[in-house]
């Protein structure tokens, strides 16, 4: 299993990509899409826990979208002034994340060999994969 060097945003990328081929059929390289997958998901994890918002922020989403669904843009102003530091440190966590995903990392990935690859997968999904094809 090799050692891949890349930035987490591709790697992410190849997550979505190997995501997006995992219904092809094809024994051996649906094992090897779900090992890849795994292992993705696992380097991936960190990220996504960072990403997430806190239940305040959640909860203020939630009572802009109810004002935006009834075109209150007064009363969704007036909501923003009232949480500004709420709103600013989701833009500053956000920024973390987008960082994350720019630094540069390693994760151990199983190659996919041109023979395991099925008939049905196309040249714009080969293309994605391409980093994991040997």
């Amino acid at each position: 299993m090799p050692n891949i060097k890349s930035t987490n945003r591709e790697f992410l990328e190849l997550f979505r990509a190997l995501d997006s081929v995992k219904e092809i059929k094809g024994a051996r390289f649906a094992v090897i899409v779900g090992r890849n997958i795994k292992e993705l998901k696992t380097h991936l994890d960190p990220i996504e826990k960072a990403s997430i918002p806190s239940e305040e922020f959640q909860r203020l989403s939630i009572q802009v979208q109810e004002l935006i669904q009834k075109e209150d843009k007064e009363a969704i102003e007036t909501l923003e002034k009232e949480n500004e530091t709420l709103i600013e440190e989701r833009k500053k966590q956000m920024e973390e994340v987008e960082n994350m995903l720019d630094d540069a990392s390693e994760c151990f990935l199983h190659p996919i060999r041109e023979d395991q690859l099925p008939d049905e997968i196309t040249g714009q999904q080969v293309e994605q994969l391409i980093q994991i094809i040997e």
